[in-house]
């Protein structure tokens, strides 16, 4: 076994214990720490996500351009250009605001390593993509005020517009299922 080779194991054998602490744990802790009083300067966030972003894309590149380090190096790299804007002052941003940011870089960031994984828009990478995407869309205009209703009301008033047709419709497609004779 050469070096390059032991090398290869030793980043998929710590990548376990990396990629979740990089991605949900700090992605909780930087939440929390902008919602609630900031426990540590934002450019020390900024430089965390920079840092595992960087190592975990050259991981992703030398280990045949893994899709899971990709999809944590993307979502990294697009909050630590985020962090950076606001550090900077080009943007200022409550930190309620901030997550609808993170869900919208896991949206981006399933289609980075969706495209990386097929070399191509794959379905299935996409639907979560566009998905996530769509939910961070919508909270971000819940929560920066633009949509001047909360989100629980607008729930509350839009849920039974929407899931009643949805539930008729499954009703009506299973009793026609069960109806139709099988050849």
């Amino acid at each position: 076994m050469t070096g390059g080779d032991r090398f290869r194991a030793l980043v998929l054998r710590v990548s376990g214990l990396i990629l979740p602490l990089s991605v949900g744990v700090f992605a909780v802790t930087l939440t929390l720490s902008l919602l609630g009083s900031r426990l540590l300067p934002l450019y020390t966030f900024l430089c965390i996500s920079l840092v595992f972003g960087l190592l975990l894309w050259y991981a992703g590149y030398i280990l045949g351009h893994k899709r899971r380090f990709y999809f944590a190096a993307t979502f990294l790299l697009l909050t630590a250009a985020l962090l950076a804007v606001m550090q900077w002052g080009l943007i200022s941003l409550p930190g309620r605001a901030i997550w609808p940011f993170l869900t919208l870089f896991v949206g981006i960031s399933f289609m980075v390593s969706g495209h990386f994984r097929f070399d191509r828009i794959y379905p299935s990478y996409a639907v979560l993509a566009v998905a996530f995407t769509g939910l961070g869309f919508i909270f971000l205009l819940f929560s920066t005020d633009i949509i001047p209703v909360s989100l629980g009301s607008a729930v509350l008033w839009w849920s039974p517009v929407i899931f009643l047709p949805l539930v008729i419709s499954v009703a009506l497609w299973m009793y026609r299922r069960n109806k139709t004779p099988r050849p």
